[in-house]
């Protein structure tokens, strides 16, 4: 039986590219300006983002909260000493605290002789006490096969309306230079998919960048207005009742790290590297723990483009998300560095054999097949077929070709262009098992031809292979063959 309607075959990879790119810039220079203009909560998010560089540990926070009377201090009127600050949030009342045998003048001054006779007999409450640590909530760790939007949905429409309820807080894996990454440009990493679909962009500050190597920008209240479908559907806008806010915390991941192993051995990131790597996740759970955040949606934070094993980035997390014994004020003290205000964290991974890796280094955490948002990755899988088939394909030709020319100066142009294509062809198998970062193709993350030339006056932090530079060689490929 033939096909009744006429097929429609994907646009070139270039095309697609554009296409996206002019989306993004009409959500981003038109709709997104008009969400803010008219949603008061939304605008005050974006304006009150803030840059938290090097974060303190959490139970220094803690404990600062607690000697400074913590949300709940009181504060207490004293005859001649004007308004303080009662610290355990108790009032403190001259009647009752004073010793009912200190004798005080009518002038309202003490007796010197009293003074030093009861000092002893002070108590000076529960505030002189070493700040109670509370206990750590009980908590539950997920991985789920979906992207991140999807999976902050979930979560918030789980949680009971209520309107002293937490907004889910994600992980932006963001570009450490530049605002939004490459998502004016059709780049669909995971930022570029947050900026187009919610209000986080007008947030990401040109001040805060270069960002951090420890922290990152916190941002409260973006509005999600998109789902995770592409960016040209019509269907994919959210209706008022079905928009829902969260909280993001962007920051940057080490990129090209250093990796031991020899040729036939498993590459695993150095001493040097890991603990870095830790460094930058310990940093966003401080901020998280910060702000408060009970429900966290984390990811396959460096694993793809960036070159982090994926073992290891799973592991770094189990690590950092058990908890550390840090110094405290006190001299040769330490303080268990958990992270009591988290009562669930999930990592969103669309990847199914990354997020299997993931969940085998967390033991007994079973990968839960999740609402599958499009998130355009299963669009960028074709693209790659596509890419290296068509590489593959001239390969081939070319090499049939080469045997019967005959002219010394058009065969070595032909054979340099063929190493060219050969050479490509080996770059991408060899970045075929790690091209997704949270599950997304990263192979033109972040826009990387303007970063390229960022490295090139003094940056050396990126160097991503941008897909969309085979079309040159293959026109090249093109012409040749035409000569022949």
């Amino acid at each position: 039986m033939g096909r009744t309607e006429k097929s429609q075959g994907l646009a070139p990879p270039a095309i697609r590219k554009d296409i996206r790119a002019k989306q993004a810039r009409h959500i981003v220079n038109k709709v997104i300006p008009s969400i803010l203009a008219s949603n008061a909560r939304a605008r005050r998010g974006a304006d009150n983002s803030e840059l938290i560089a090097d974060p303190r540990p959490a139970s220094s926070q803690n404990v600062k909260k607690a000697d400074e009377g913590g949300e709940d201090a009181a504060y207490v009127k004293r005859k001649g000493q004007g308004r303080r600050k009662a610290k355990g949030g108790q009032v403190i009342d001259d009647a009752v605290s004073a010793p009912s045998n200190f004798k005080i003048k009518k002038s309202g001054k003490w007796r010197n002789d009293s003074l030093d006779e009861d000092l002893s007999s002070l108590n000076l409450g529960p505030a002189a006490a070493a700040a109670p640590t509370s206990p750590p909530r009980p908590r539950t760790i997920k991985v789920l096969t979906t992207d991140s939007l999807t999976a902050a949905q979930t979560l918030t429409f789980s949680l009971k309306a209520s309107k002293k309820s937490h907004n889910v807080c994600i992980l932006n894996m963001a570009s450490p230079l530049r605002p939004g990454g490459g998502v004016l440009t059709g780049a669909t990493s995971q930022e570029e998919f947050l900026c187009a679909r919610t209000t986080l962009l007008p947030s990401l500050k040109e001040s805060f960048y270069r960002l951090p190597e420890l922290g990152g920008v916190f941002t409260c209240d973006v509005l999600v207005f998109r789902n995770s479908g592409p960016l040209g559907e019509s269907s994919g806008e959210l209706g008022s009742a079905e928009r829902f806010y969260i909280d993001v915390v962007s920051a940057g991941m080490l990129r090209f790290p250093d990796l031991e192993g020899g040729e036939d051995e498993v590459k695993r990131l150095s001493k040097r590297d890991r603990a870095v790597v830790e460094g930058k996740m310990r940093g966003v759970l401080r901020i998280a723990e910060m702000k408060a955040c009970r429900k966290l949606v984390l990811g396959a934070w460096g694993c793809g483009a960036y070159g982090n094993p994926v073992v290891d980035v799973a592991e770094a997390w189990s690590k950092v998300l058990a908890g550390k014994e840090t110094a405290s004020a006190k001299k040769g003290a330490k303080v268990t560095e958990t992270w009591t205000e988290l009562e669930e964290v999930v990592f969103a991974i669309p990847n199914a054999k990354m997020a299997k890796e993931f969940a085998e280094v967390f033991g007994g955490v079973e990968v839960e097949p999740g609402p599958r948002g499009l998130y355009e990755d299963d669009e960028d899988d074709d693209e790659e077929d596509e890419v290296a088939q068509e590489l593959q394909a001239k390969i081939t030709e070319m090499e049939s070709q080469l045997s019967k020319v005959w002219n010394p100066d058009l065969k070595s142009r032909l054979a340099s262009v063929l190493d060219g294509l050969k050479e490509q062809l080996k770059e991408r198998q060899r970045e075929d098992d790690g091209n997704h970062e949270d599950g997304v193709d990263t192979s033109d993350d972040h826009d990387t031809s303007e970063e390229l030339i960022e490295l090139d006056e003094g940056d050396q932090d990126d160097s991503d292979v941008d897909t969309e530079d085979l079309d040159p060689i293959s026109d090249d490929v093109n012409s040749a063959a035409v000569k022949l």
